[in-house]
């Protein structure tokens, strides 16, 4: 009697498999530096200085895992400063390529905290605080009373720490934001925490 064939495994998700492994291990670099943007499908899809860096169907012909794997030699294996993808993540990037490097856009959990009507001094920086407990990616941002976007800015925190992370997670860690041209007296915070490893507990997020 034959043995059943197990059913094939599911599809590779880019919101829910692959972009955490990029915000956690490459976003630190590859955001606003580093001439390839990681953090959104759009960008990572458009390339960077060496143009395309995904081609759907073939992860061998794909110059992003040339860059994860090694072989385009130690000096240019990333992440840089940290160490190189376990071969689980390495895998899961190339299934999703293979699979035809797609966007799902499937929601992921998101955990949000606010600081609203916060005093922001001329030529004086304001330190901007929070703590997570758990591996996750932050995004801070900032709006006036309209909600207008005046800034963002990210980080990672993990254990154990690497070079592209701001902290490992129970850290006190912080960004000093500073007024732009055009902006209020007073502006809003607001903290997003991404895929996180278990839920937060007892977040600290605050401003002074």
């Amino acid at each position: 009697m034959p043995f059943p064939v197990p059913p094939p495994a599911p599809p590779v998700s880019y919101s829910r498999h692959v972009a955490p492994i990029f915000a956690l291990h490459c976003n630190g670099c590859h955001g606003d530096a580093g001439g390839l943007d990681l953090r959104a499908y759009a960008d990572l899809m458009k390339g960077g200085n060496l143009g395309r860096v995904v081609t759907p169907g073939d992860p061998e012909r794909s110059v992003l895992v040339h860059f994860l794997d090694g072989r385009r030699g130690e000096a240019q294996t990333m992440p840089q400063g940290g160490e190189p993808l376990t071969s689980d993540q390495l895998e899961t990037i190339r299934r999703w390529i293979a699979e035809g490097a797609r966007d799902d856009a499937t929601p992921t959990r998101k955990y949000t905290f606010t600081v609203p009507k916060v005093h922001l001094a001329r030529g004086k920086a304001l330190r901007v605080y929070c703590r997570v407990n758990t591996e996750s990616y932050l995004i801070l941002t900032v709006h006036d009373s309209r909600n207008r976007l005046l800034l963002t800015e990210t980080a990672s925190i993990k254990s154990p720490k690497e070079q592209v992370d701001a902290g490992q997670p129970g850290d006190l860690i912080w960004w000093d934001v500073r007024s732009g041209t055009g902006w209020p007296k007073w502006i809003n915070l607001e903290l997003t925490i991404e895929y996180a490893a278990a839920e937060p507990q007892h977040t600290e997020f605050f401003a002074r």
